[in-house]
């Protein structure tokens, strides 16, 4: 029997998070105003993870991928218009993701990305045995952009596609993962290149993840601009190219999109709590007006309209269990 993709659709940044700490410890942020509708689909194969994700509005996302896989994502027009580490991705790109790989993303509204994530050990095993030798691996299992021919990249593509779809000669043998593993390597290393650019970014990286990583464990108290160019050993003006490189957003503009999506998550656990001036208070949010300003701004819903809207929905999935409807 063919394995079902399981597909699961988020109203909530957090909730999205959360389900996909399976691939990476990622912090999500949504970039632009609106109600977010992120459609998520994903099927295993043995122990390699086929996935797709779909977003309706502009998200940022900031973290770590998942230590034990290799990340396989081929480019196609529906990508248009994002970026990954600083790069915009373009179709008839590959992206290929090292393990523990710093996960800087910017996905536009309408981005839909297909991926595959191999077990390292099976990576290894496979292009070790068929496609290059043992002391290259290393060197090569790096974050790198590959350009395929046109035919092998749809060939890629469609072989996820059909995976998701529910169609992958082969899936019920018990070396279905090493199978699928073969099939994507003979059509990744006849066509191995790399970005020559890669190298001028690192320093770049560098600033960034240390500045987010700062700024993520200080939610009450922000980290100023000179506290981000001090640790960081940087001037401003390399710090604002970084963020705006790397994330497509000030350091300012970050720090406080990180501070109100930690608002709304506070809002949202606390829902049967009148807590909206509390909450703003506790994250550093002096003036109420400006902060109900600031978040309706950024996700297209007053703080008290979230509040409400996800009572509701919580409700309404506590009807749906009683009556044994099944909501999403």
């Amino acid at each position: 029997m063919q394995p079902q993709p399981i597909r699961e659709t988020f109203w909530d940044i957090e909730a999205a998070s959360e389900h996909l700490s399976t691939f990476w410890d990622v912090q999500l942020l949504q970039k632009s105003p609106g109600v977010l509708r992120l459609d998520f689909g994903a099927v295993s194969i043995g122990r390699c993870l086929i996935y797709e994700c779909s977003t309706n509005v502009d998200l940022v996302a900031a973290g770590v991928r998942a230590e034990q896989f290799v990340t396989i994502s081929p480019i196609t027009s529906d990508c248009v218009a994002s970026r990954f580490r600083g790069k915009e991705i373009k179709p008839g790109q590959l992206l290929l993701m090292e393990p523990r790989g710093e996960v800087m993303q910017q996905l536009a509204s309408g981005h839909r990305q297909v991926a595959v994530s191999i077990p390292v050990d099976l990576f290894r095993r496979v292009a070790a045995a068929e496609f290059i030798p043992e002391d290259r691996l290393d060197s090569f299992i790096t974050w790198r952009t590959l350009i395929l021919s046109e035919r092998k990249l749809h060939l890629l593509h469609d072989m996820i596609s059909g995976i998701l779809g529910g169609n992958f000669p082969g899936s019920e043998r018990p070396d279905a993962d090493l199978l699928l593993t073969e099939s994507i390597s003979e059509l990744l290393f006849d066509d191995e290149t790399r970005d020559g650019k890669l190298l001028s970014r690192r320093n770049r990286r560098r600033i960034t993840w240390e500045a987010v990583d700062l700024i993520r464990s200080r939610f009450h108290r922000p980290p100023t601009i000179l506290e981000l160019c001090e640790i960081t050993g940087t001037s401003r003006r390399t710090l604002f190219y970084a963020f705006d490189d790397l994330l497509g957003l000030s350091p300012r503009a970050y720090i406080n999109k990180v501070r109100l999506d930690a608002a709304r998550r506070m809002i949202i656990r606390n829902r049967d709590k009148r807590c909206i001036q509390r909450i703003a208070r506790e994250l550093g949010f002096m003036h109420e007006g400006q902060f109900s300003i600031d978040y309706s701004s950024a996700f297209g819903e007053t703080p008290s309209q979230t509040r409400r809207r996800f009572i509701r929905l919580r409700d309404r999935a506590t009807e749906d269990r009683g009556t044994g409807v099944l909501g999403l």
